[in-house]
């Protein structure tokens, strides 16, 4: 267990939820008030999750205060938890959100919980749960107050639309004793053992498949002279010399990785190109775009060294060995960037016209995670996905 219960709860009913973003809540569920769901609005069940795991992502955030940021990770979460399948396997052991590409729409299937059942036994469990809540807080003399109470409540309202999204979600209309033991679970985990980062890649990778910079560097091509010089460098000579270690990673990103370098520098060009408005980078931009792709890797906190260093070079080929379980993470996250993109462009021939977007977007994704590994010999997981994947968002949008 990552944090300890009773350091959670109190930290959840200190956190302080202001007016303004009450009112950003009450605007997000409020299209769901004419349905019911066990008892109570539906609106009410949302806003209280809402407010509960708001101020959860705050409290991981070190923040006593909740801010715009805490609420829509919070509203990407209950989108995830609506439109994405198999979130309800998240166990104590693997606790990180995976990031599922979506399987149905949120939206209807909130609204479609209003026709399931849940049975009293379930309700009894539900309730039974929320009162050994309330007693614990009271030994623990996180005092009874309306903070508490509220606190309280969207505890009850997050089990029990969460046994109902595990219920209909695997298509069944009757929330059994079972749903709410997954759903007792998965709070859990999300209370005690989810990192903030989970949270952040939830947003990020919705932020970053819909970015508005990400089409137009797609369509910025290089000439045969850059290409000449990229193919001449350093990094592409180390990529074919050392690529023996990549072995694993490539067949996990299907080849992106196998020119992590040279993939993620060409990235970078295409970035910096549409700052400059040059839709194609020629052999004289060449020195300029390396410089400012070292530049663009510096100013996100991380060491540009292996594109001046061979052996920093070498150690990020070494390093990048995929932990169990990585590889299909690897393949979640394509898949998700790739329905966003499509997504975003409208156009769903963009990615047959610009193929090598994703797999480039996916190498310095690694890039990143592999230069902010606490140990460069420790394989990677998906926590470096994540930590790339947010890195990444901040460098395009830095």
């Amino acid at each position: 267990m990552s944090r300890t219960p009773v350091d959670v709860y109190r930290g959840l009913v200190l956190t302080q939820l202001d007016d303004k973003t009450a009112e950003q809540i009450n605007s997000v569920v409020s299209r769901f008030t004419d349905f019911v769901f066990a008892g109570e609005k539906l609106s009410i069940h949302l806003n209280r999750f809402l407010h509960l795991t708001t101020r959860l992502i705050a409290l991981l955030d070190s923040e006593t205060s909740v801010n715009h940021d805490h609420l829509t990770m919070s509203v990407d979460l209950l989108d995830y938890l609506t439109s994405a399948s198999k979130w309800w396997t998240v166990t104590r052991q693997e606790p990180g959100i995976v990031l599922r590409p979506p399987s149905r729409d949120a939206r209807g299937f909130i609204k479609s919980i209003a026709d399931l059942h849940v049975g009293g036994t379930t309700l009894q469990r539900i309730s039974g749960a929320t009162d050994k809540l309330s007693r614990f807080l009271e030994e623990h003399d996180i005092e009874s107050s309306t903070e508490v109470e509220e606190f309280c409540n969207s505890m009850l309202s997050s089990w029990a639309l969460l046994s109902a999204f595990a219920c209909k979600g695997q298509g069944r209309n009757v929330a059994n004793e079972a749903d709410f033991e997954t759903a007792y679970d998965v709070v859990r985990i999300l209370l005690f053992y989810a990192e903030l980062n989970d949270f952040k890649a939830l947003m990020v990778i919705r932020q970053l498949g819909s970015h508005s910079l990400l089409p137009k560097a797609a369509s910025v091509n290089f000439s045969p002279g850059f290409e000449k010089k990229l193919n001449a460098s350093v990094a592409a000579s180390l990529e074919k010399e050392y690529g023996g270690h990549l072995i694993q990673m490539a067949k996990a990103t299907s080849g992106a990785a196998r020119s992590i370098l040279t993939n993620s520098l060409r990235l970078l060009g295409q970035l910096q190109a549409v700052k400059l408005g040059i839709d194609r980078l020629e052999e004289e931009h060449y020195d300029s775009i390396i410089i400012g792709s070292l530049e663009l890797i510096e100013s996100v906190g991380v060491s540009s060294d292996f594109l001046q260093d061979d052996s920093a070079a070498i150690s990020i080929f070494k390093s990048l060995q995929p932990g169990d379980g990585v590889d299909e993470r690897i393949q979640l996250l394509v898949r998700r960037l790739e329905g966003l993109i499509v997504d975003s462009t409208g156009n769903k021939d963009f990615l047959l016209q610009y193929a090598r977007l994703v797999p480039r977007l996916i190498a310095l994704i690694l890039l990143l995670a592999s230069k902010t590994k606490d140990s460069p010999t420790a394989l990677i997981e998906d926590s470096d996905i994540k930590r790339g994947l947010i890195l990444l968002y901040k460098l395009i949008s830095g």
